[in-house]
């Protein structure tokens, strides 16, 4: 038996689970904590914190952070009488990042699961997840597709499952999304894994860049969440902000791979893996180079497992084929001829129909 004091009580642990309380009380540590950031989300909230505590997995405390709200968003949260919920208020508003931190410290549950304050989570979500952390115990983090509602059109998002494409996938992209996740706290722990401020807007894009340099990460294919989609979330106030953050995100992960890359060449980089501009033939011609530069420094360091690094760059260069204007034959036969040409006879027939009828 391990003791040792803590700010809100003791802590002692027995049989790998932990007990909390104060004088007078002990209490089973539950065996996932909720992480729910809460900031103005009076009109949601409490939805979402019922979707948590109605899913099939019991054994959970959802902490909801109150960041400094201006509405009625904590005494939405205090009208849900559930022993599970544990409401914290921060002292002042201290943003997104700090309040995920002070959640991760304050959590003592053998695993984190996020969840944000204005989705819905899915019933069966969370035991799920669980079984697939229990099963594989290597992973450290575990997300799920989502199902977008909301202002915009309905769709289902999938996301690669696999460490292997996840790890690849981390080159340019986020292919996990973050408010489904479940995390092994202890992992995080062992290797100072943290959200960042100076990766403000895309914070988690970051932290799990980072993670996958210390063990896999993986999607199971369920639908875990209903992603709400409005005119207030963060994604659509501070887009600018987010693509700045990306793009020092991507060059961070170039300059991993290849080292020696010059400015010229990290802004080539950044048009092809970033905004979706239009391209000239001669750039894109030049695209085709560095995307087979790219893949050779890989095959050299094996940084990435070949196949998944050679899928992402084989679905980037038809992306450079489709944004190459004018869309005529000439692109057809520039892109067909690299040996990234490798995708599947629909997305093949889908250019070659574009290109076919412009000489």
């Amino acid at each position: 038996m391990c003791v040792s004091s803590r700010s809100h009580g003791w802590l002692f642990r027995q049989s790998g689970r932990a007990y909390r309380g104060s004088l007078g009380e002990r209490r089973l540590s539950p065996r996932i904590t909720v992480l729910m950031p809460v900031y103005n989300a009076a009109a949601y909230v409490t939805e979402a914190a019922r979707s948590v505590l109605s899913g099939s997995f019991r054994d959970l405390e959802l902490l909801a952070i109150n960041d400094g709200s201006t509405d009625d968003s904590e005494a939405r949260l205090r009208s849900i009488h559930d022993p599970r919920m544990r409401i914290v208020n921060n002292p002042a508003n201290m943003g997104l990042v700090k309040t995920l931190n002070r959640g991760l410290d304050m959590a003592d549950s053998e695993f984190v699961a996020r969840m944000d304050a204005d989705d819905i989570s899915m019933p069966e979500r969370l035991a799920r997840q669980l079984a697939f952390m229990a099963a594989n115990p290597q992973v450290g983090v575990c997300g799920t597709w989502v199902t977008t509602f909301g202002s915009g059109q309905k769709r289902t998002l999938f996301a690669p499952l696999t460490p292997a494409e996840i790890h690849a996938r981390l080159f340019s992209a986020n292919p996990i999304s973050h408010p489904t996740v479940m995390l092994r706290r202890l992992f995080f722990v062992r290797h100072s894994l943290r959200f960042a401020a100076e990766a403000l807007h895309a914070e988690d894009l970051d932290l799990w860049m980072r993670a996958s340099e210390c063990f896999p990460l993986a999607n199971i294919p369920v639908v875990g969440l209903r992603y709400r989609m409005h005119a207030n979330q963060i994604a659509n106030r501070y887009a600018d902000e987010e693509q700045q953050t990306v793009d020092r995100l991507r060059t961070r992960q170039l300059l991993l791979l290849l080292p020696g890359a010059t400015d010229a060449e990290i802004a080539l980089h950044l048009t092809i893996f970033g905004v979706e501009k239009q391209l000239t033939h001669s750039e894109l011609v030049a695209a085709g180079r560095w995307l087979a530069r790219l893949e050779d420094a890989n095959e050299r360091s094996r940084r990435y497992e070949l196949t998944a690094f050679r899928t992402l760059l084989a679905e980037r260069w038809l992306n450079a084929a489709h944004r190459c204007v004018p869309s005529t034959v000439q692109v057809w036969h520039t892109w067909r001829r690299s040996p990234l040409a490798t995708v599947g006879i629909a997305a093949r027939l889908r250019l070659l129909g574009k290109t076919a009828l412009r000489r």
